[in-house]
């Protein structure tokens, strides 16, 4: 009987490997000759994505460069054709460009220090041409026309004797300088040591109080090359 049971379960174990084997295969079926096929294919697809790619990457690089060059073309045909712009707010004044701050009221050191911030300084004038550009533009951008503005001019190293903060000597008298109760400026001694454009005299110069709330007007030059 023992004998029997042996034998029996002998068979039993034997049909239930064979099951096994059966399940085994049919979920996880051996590889196929084709997988490394497969794989190759599809590093060779990554490898053209990455390939097409690099070319985008390539053509957006040189349509970059493309740009940098035609600016900067631009800018070598503005120069040697004198077509030079003035930054910002800045309005071209004929040799010059001009900022008359209209929002800012300050001591005319602090000016000073408001137009080099821009890249300038407060505004001179070499000749009779440049103030009258300048007045045109003073006159055609205040709305109050008693507003006064500082100018470069100052005489606060040796008392009268004017200077623009170019370090030139300012002109005297007319066209530039104007008057006050029929007495020629400047006339504030040594109370009044910067230049200011006094809008009541049509914005000719006057000394002023160098501490009092004007309106800078900045002036950076033109450069031609």
């Amino acid at each position: 009987m023992r004998v029997v049971v042996s034998i029996f379960w002998m068979v039993a174990a034997t049909a239930w490997a064979l099951e096994e084997n059966n399940f085994f295969d049919e979920h996880f079926p051996p590889l196929q000759p084709n997988c490394t096929q497969s794989l190759t294919d599809l590093l060779l697809l990554r490898q053209e994505v990455l390939l097409k790619e690099l070319k985008q990457a390539e053509q957006v690089s040189a349509g970059v460069l493309r740009e940098i060059a035609d600016i900067l073309t631009d800018k070598k045909n503005s120069f040697t054709s004198g077509e030079v712009s003035c930054p910002g707010n800045f309005r071209k004044c004929g040799d010059t460009c001009l900022y008359l701050a209209l929002d800012t009221g300050v001591s005319w050191e602090a000016a000073r220090v408001f137009c080099q911030g821009l890249g300038g300084d407060l505004a001179v004038f070499r000749d009779a041409n440049e103030f009258a550009e300048a007045l045109k533009y003073v006159k055609s951008s205040v709305a109050v026309k008693g507003t006064p503005v500082w100018v470069g001019g100052t005489d606060r190293i040796e008392e009268g004797e004017w200077r623009w903060v170019s370090g030139e000597d300012m002109p005297r008298g007319t066209p530039f300088w104007g008057d006050y109760n029929y007495v020629r400026e400047p006339a504030e001694g040594t109370s009044g040591n910067c230049a200011a454009l006094y809008g009541p005299d049509g914005f000719l110069i006057h000394d002023g109080v160098c501490q009092n709330p004007y309106k800078p007007l900045c002036e950076i030059k033109l450069i031609n090359n």
